[in-house]
Formats: structure tokens, C-alpha cells, sequence
């Protein structure tokens, strides 16, 4: 059995915008409202926004592995240039 955390976040991160209100989430667990916040504590790649929407949170080695290439390709042409 999936724990409730690892559930949740797959079921976030499934959606359009990554993001789900408690209401939804309570629905798709089972579980009452209240239990919500508490599972989203426990779970890594989410975060709590206000009392009630609940958002994936974004991979920032992202932006930093796009401007480390950008640099490798920069120095590349420029050495190639000489």
C-alpha cells in the first residue's frame, strides 16, 4: 500500500497546474480535511499555500543546468573562435 504523502503528490503532480485545493485532495485520499495539512508536512515535494491549496514544489537545478550550458557553449564558440 502507497503511503499517504506519496499518493498525494503523485496526485498533484498529475494535474494541469501542480496544484490542488485540501477539498480535492481530501477527496481523492479518503480522509478528512483536517488530516491534509498534515500529510502534506510529511510529504517532500509539497507545500501548503494559504489555508487551503496545496502546491507541487518546482526543481530549481532546472534554471541552473540551462545557464551552466549556456556558459559551456559560450566558451566553447569563443575558444573555437581563436
Amino acid at each position: 500500500m502507497i503511503p499517504l504523502q506519496v499518493e498525494l503528490q503523485r496526485a498533484v503532480k498529475s494535474t494541469k497546474d501542480e496544484a490542488m485545493t485540501i477539498y480535492e485532495a481530501a477527496e481523492h485520499l479518503k480522509v478528512n480535511v483536517e488530516e491534509v495539512p498534515m500529510i502534506v508536512a510529511q510529504a517532500d515535494d509539497l507545500r501548503m499555500i494559504g489555508n487551503d491549496a496545496i502546491i507541487a514544489k518546482r526543481d530549481k537545478t532546472n534554471g541552473w543546468l540551462i545557464v551552466t550550458m549556456v556558459l559551456i557553449l559560450f566558451f566553447a564558440i569563443a575558444v573555437g573562435w581563436e
